[in-house]
């Protein structure tokens, strides 16, 4: 017997005889701590995976008792050091020198409302990981309610064990009422159009390994947690992929509402800024790329689209230019050194109101003439800006609370010609984030498209170009 099994025999009669003198309930609750710890370390483990968490938790989850009592201390440092380099918070730093290790391992978690609720749904993820073969669906073709098919016992099996199906058998082939109630709950918290055809981004989501959806939620939850702990108690925030914004106020949410966001191929940015102005009835300055992608070419066929679609036209010395159609559609297609400006009005693509934040990107938030695009499940259908469905609610609120001339802003409100940009009493920070999986109030996964292809990326694009605004905007 070597040396090594020798003293394992000895660290292990010590600890059987230190484990007889404590309390059995005290070797309970130590074990119940050290199972929390290893989900929180899992947590971290896959949304920034390196071999020493994953050590750490091996170490937890089947180390003996002597493993976990050589190596707490330094689990709990490297957890208290990688939420400290996110910039949050815990109460494990004010702990006292004596605390216990239960009390130690609770005061690692981040307080924050979701954490707890992730944490389940990572078990949960990570059990079924273990447990059942994803193999990819692939029924070949749309699949629609009342339709036959092999694949529809995977399909119900799949949607059973993510927990949108409640029974299920293993030898249904028909694609009936129950599993088509199943498919539709399953569209919506993907953030699909719930119509129940299981085509191929429904598809998608079903063939996402419990591990990637894992890596995903646990992921989005680190980086969620991080960036909403710098936040003051003021703020604007649009989830892109979730084609969301919140509006919080004394760190409660004031209001939410639906959003139009950037193509794909015009994307909105992951930034951060401050509102500092409203514009009633703005005009809307064509930007030079997009008047030669979308704008020219309708003139080039129609020369009439200037006149009917109310936009002027200004020379470089700001003289409004005045050409017949014909003429138009000759200067469409050729060099166009004209600034174009669409007047206020009810087609006027900023619609009612625009919230202005200084920016090189001309970005902004801005109502819209086109009510019935927020219906849309994908609504990344801008050329950048954001479209906010809830624009008088919002547009009410800041002239409640921050709109200085409230007398005049009361007078515009039966103008809707006459442009009028409005100063406000404090900016508030506008925060433009790409946050695609989280655990709602209801205790609901929920998952989004990414619809920029960011999930690699995403992470360094916040710390990058959010992170220096964060530390200006947040007082």
């Amino acid at each position: 017997m070597g040396a090594n099994c020798f003293h394992r025999i000895a660290v292990s009669s010590v600890l059987i005889t230190v484990l007889w003198m404590i309390p059995s309930q005290t070797v309970i609750a130590s074990n119940s701590a050290y199972q929390t710890l290893a989900q929180h370390v899992q947590l971290i483990s896959l949304a920034e995976s390196s071999v020493l968490w994953d050590e750490y938790l091996a170490i937890l989850q089947y180390g003996s008792e002597a493993e976990k009592l050589e190596y707490i201390d330094s689990i709990e440092t490297a957890v208290d050091q990688f939420w400290r380099q996110k910039q949050v918070q815990l109460p494990f730093s004010t702990l006292s020198a004596d605390a216990s290790v239960q009390s130690q391992i609770f005061a690692l978690e981040p307080q924050v409302d979701d954490y707890l609720s992730v944490l389940n749904h990572l078990r949960r993820l990570m059990w079924l990981d273990k447990r059942h073969d994803w193999d990819a669906i692939q029924p070949g073709g749309f699949l629609r309610p009342g339709d036959s098919h092999k694949t529809i016992s995977a399909i119900s099996q799949r949607l059973w064990l993510l927990g949108d199906l409640s029974s299920r058998s293993e030898t249904q082939h028909v694609y009936d009422e129950s599993i088509a109630a199943a498919v539709m709950v399953f569209q919506q918290r993907h953030g699909l159009k719930a119509d129940a055809v299981i085509g191929p981004h429904t598809l998608h989501w079903l063939n996402q390994t419990p591990k990637q959806r894992a890596t995903l939620l646990a992921g989005n939850f680190v980086s969620k947690t991080s960036f909403k702990s710098q936040l003051p108690e003021r703020y604007l925030l649009v989830n892109i992929p979730a084609f969301e914004m919140v509006l919080v106020n004394d760190n409660q949410v004031a209001m939410t509402s639906r959003v139009i966001v950037g193509k794909s191929y015009r994307r909105t940015p992951v930034m951060s800024g401050e509102i500092s102005n409203v514009v009633i009835n703005p005009t809307w300055t064509v930007p030079k790329k997009l008047m030669r992608r979308d704008i020219l070419p309708k003139v080039a066929k129609d020369g009439h689209y200037f006149n009917d679609r109310q936009f002027d036209v200004f020379d470089k010395q700001g003289i409004i230019v005045n050409k017949t159609a014909v003429e138009w559609q000759t200067v469409a297609v050729g060099q166009f050194p004209y600034r174009i400006v669409q007047r206020p009005g009810d087609i006027n693509a900023l619609g009612r109101y625009k919230f202005h934040f200084q920016n090189d990107l001309n970005i902004y938030l801005h109502d819209t003439p086109d009510k019935s695009l927020f219906d849309e499940a994908n609504r990344a259908l801008s050329s950048g800006c954001v479209r906010i469905e809830k624009i008088q609610q919002l547009a009410e609120w800041f002239a409640n609370n921050v709109v200085i001339d409230k007398r005049t802003w009361q007078r515009m409100q039966s103008n809707a010609e006459k442009t009028q940009w409005f100063s406000l009493s404090q900016t508030v920070p506008i925060h433009l984030v790409y946050w695609n999986a989280w655990v709602d109030e209801s205790n609901l996964a929920q998952y989004r498209n990414d619809i920029y292809h960011l999930n690699n990326k995403v992470e360094t694009i916040v710390a990058n170009n959010a992170a220096k605004s964060l530390h200006t905007t947040s007082r």
